[in-house]
């Protein structure tokens, strides 16, 4: 186990300087911020660079070294007992995070790993979306995945990306609170970032649990946190937070309304900003190429959104768009429960039409949102019920910035709820709403020294639920499967033994399929079937699509 822990200090050591452009400073703050920015530009890199080469291993461990020229380079910043702590903190919770842990399943089976796999052995595959259609909306979260797989990682590299996430953004929210608790300031900020953290120990403890979604909902955190912290600081560089708001967009499209937060900070007449600044020209390439991307592979800029998809490109199968988002949707809605018992009744474009979904989905899916919420909200309550405040006599009022990010909030949950209602879709919406709700509250109590105590030791408690529930994993874990301690990237069984898929040729292009769409990581190109599918070479790139009946 101990090569977990090394490597995921080495992962944390190597790749915080690729952020440094976006992100001074020399504390646990500013080191968390510059492994998320670092983590976004190599992303940036992985996508631009598979336009021309696969992603392979030796090509990806140019990076690794290039990381270790930019700490010497900024040895001044690297060469610091700060930076030794922040990569000991990162790669404790990293290793409590991955250590035999199963992957997102059955998405990471799906299409996660098959298309990281993609990634490292092929460059861009044109309409590949017509071998798995989920490949038509993968996370730009697969092509960080991809650029970690070097001759040091191998392929344990790709399982790093979402850990990293998770560690940078706890880490600073605990370095944030720790900061204003020696210093005894209460302040908006501080409560929300308390009420993020009790979430992510109370609900995002779980590797396994990651997949595409949380890493999405941990930087939504993040970035509600940074612009709220900023908002007075004429120093704040506002094409930071809209990069880190795309790159959220980038992972989950129901989190599109991430890109309107960073608005709020125009509410200050004095940020302004520079458009043709070369962070601002970064961000436009980056989403440039991002919808490039995404056309070459399904034809359309955002798949499976019918009205963004360029029909007439040989590669583009319209109907299979309006069909997966049609199944998307239903599906989200608990359609599986109502086809039980109303087989024939109605069909899935009807079931989501006209609030016919409500019924069943308040049976299943609300419950489960409400048994997650609920708790949430009494336990920050209950804080400041213990502690014993005073209500304040002169109240403030609500400032229009923050009006601002709970309307886009509250019209996130709303189109949310109405449009996919799954918790793991869209949880960051309503979590934000109710720490803003808890933040404000907080602002009209005059608070005693019990506080203090309470808040303490809530994040002592909270944080123990999730060492504990890890190290349980860690230690009790008996089964010693193929490449035991990492995590099952190879088999949907417990054995994580790598079985070769069935496989065929179109022309003279070998692709792997699967009977029970699990490709997993290990044979690439792998999807759901070769039937109806042609392929050819078109300047020098593989395409594929559709046979037309």
């Amino acid at each position: 186990m101990f090569d977990i822990f090394l490597l995921s200090f080495l992962a944390t050591f190597f790749y915080t300087p690729y952020g440094y452009l976006f992100q001074k400073g020399n504390n646990l703050r500013s080191y968390s911020l510059q492994l998320i920015f670092g983590l976004i530009v190599l992303s940036f890199f992985s996508l631009f660079i598979n336009f021309f080469s696969p992603l392979n291993k030796v090509l990806n461990t140019t990076f690794l070294i290039f990381g270790l020229i930019l700490i010497f380079y900024f040895k001044h910043i690297y060469f610091k007992k700060k930076y030794f702590i922040f990569c000991l903190y990162s790669s404790i919770i990293i290793f409590l995070l991955i250590t035999v842990s199963n992957v997102y399943r059955p998405d990471a089976g799906l299409y996660h790993l098959p298309y990281i796999n993609i990634l490292n052995e092929e460059k861009i595959i044109i309409g590949l979306s017509n071998l798995h259609f989920r490949f038509g909306h993968t996370s730009i979260l697969q092509y960080t995945s991809a650029i970690l797989n070097n001759l040091i990682f191998n392929n344990h590299g790709i399982s790093y990306p979402s850990a990293l996430i998770s560690s940078a953004i706890i880490i600073n929210f605990l370095s944030n609170l720790n900061h204003k608790y020696k210093k005894q300031i209460y302040d908006l900020h501080f409560f929300i970032v308390f009420s993020f953290i009790i979430f992510i120990f109370y609900k995002i403890n779980r590797y396994s649990e990651y997949g595409n979604d949380a890493p999405a909902h941990l930087l939504m955190f993040l970035l509600i946190s940074e612009i709220i912290k900023n908002i007075n600081n004429p120093r704040t560089i506002i094409s930071n937070y809209f990069l880190i708001s795309f790159f959220i967009l980038m992972n989950k499209i129901i989190l599109s309304l991430s890109i309107f937060f960073p608005v709020a900070l125009f509410f200050k007449k004095e940020i302004k900003l520079k458009i043709f600044e070369i962070k601002n020209i970064f961000l436009v390439f980056f989403i440039s190429i991002w919808i490039l991307k995404n056309v070459l592979v399904s034809g359309c800029a955002l798949y499976p959104v019918k009205i963004t998809c360029f029909e007439k490109l040989k590669w583009t199968d319209s109907k299979e768009v309006v069909k997966i988002s049609t199944i998307n949707e239903a599906w989200a809605k608990g359609w599986p429960d109502f086809r039980k018992n109303n087989i024939n009744k109605l069909n899935q474009k009807e079931y989501s039409e006209n609030f016919n979904w409500i019924k069943t989905w308040s049976k299943n899916h609300l419950l489960k949102i409400t048994k997650i919420l609920i708790p949430y909200l009494i336990f920050l309550l209950l804080i400041l019920y213990l502690s014993k405040s005073k209500f304040k006599k002169n109240l403030k009022p609500i400032k229009n910035y923050l009006k601002y990010i709970f309307f886009v909030s509250a019209l996130g949950t709303v189109i949310w709820i109405f449009k996919v209602p799954v918790f793991r879709y869209g949880y960051s919406y309503p979590i934000i709403l109710l720490s803003l709700f808890f933040g404000l509250i907080s602002q009209y109590f005059d608070y005693k020294i019990n506080l203090k105590f309470f808040l303490k030791y809530s994040l002592i408690i909270m944080l123990s639920v999730f060492v504990f529930k890890n190290l349980t994993r860690i230690i009790f874990y008996d089964n010693k499967y193929y490449d035991y301690p990492w995590p099952k990237i190879y088999s949907m069984q417990e054995d994580n033994i790598l079985n070769e898929p069935n496989s065929g040729y179109i022309k003279n292009k070998k692709f792997y399929y699967t009977n029970k769409n699990y490709c997993m990581y290990g044979y690439s190109p792998c999807g759901i079937s070769i039937k109806n599918l042609n392929y050819e070479n078109f300047l020098n790139y593989s395409l594929i699509y559709k046979t037309i009946n």
